[in-house]
């Protein structure tokens, strides 16, 4: 599918691709200069260029953060389980009572069958 959408949106970009000479140098030159403008953003804009650098610096970091808290969360959350059920006593030192297993494949032959059919139909059709 993903192939297809591709092939898809190249024909579309083809189509509307100049047919005549003229068009097609001025298209080429609109798009030469715009790589240089972008390549060259840097040399012409070195302030902006500074704050944007200092900004992802920032952002990459408090992106590690919430990455590392997130971990931390999720591990740490592990380790109370673990250490909760290791627990036998409750603060105030009395035995704490075991927990009670849930039971399970509990249902019966007649639970698990069809709770009701459509008129017409038998069991044996």
């Amino acid at each position: 599918m993903f192939l297809i959408r591709i092939a898809f949106w190249l024909g579309v970009l083809i189509l509307l691709l100049p047919t005549e000479e003229r068009q097609q140098a001025k298209l080429y030159e609109t798009a030469a200069a715009t790589v240089e403008r972008v390549a060259t953003f840097c040399d012409r804009n070195p302030q902006t260029c500074a704050l944007t650098s200092q900004f992802w610096a920032t952002f990459v970091k408090k992106a590690e953060f919430g990455a590392r808290v997130a971990v931390d969360l999720i591990t740490s959350r592990g380790a109370k389980a673990e250490a909760g059920a290791a627990a036998t006593t409750k603060p105030d030192g009395t035995p704490a009572a075991e927990p009670r297993a849930i039971p399970r494949n509990s249902l019966t032959r007649d639970d698990l069958g069809p709770s009701w059919r459509p008129p017409g139909q038998r069991a044996g059709a």
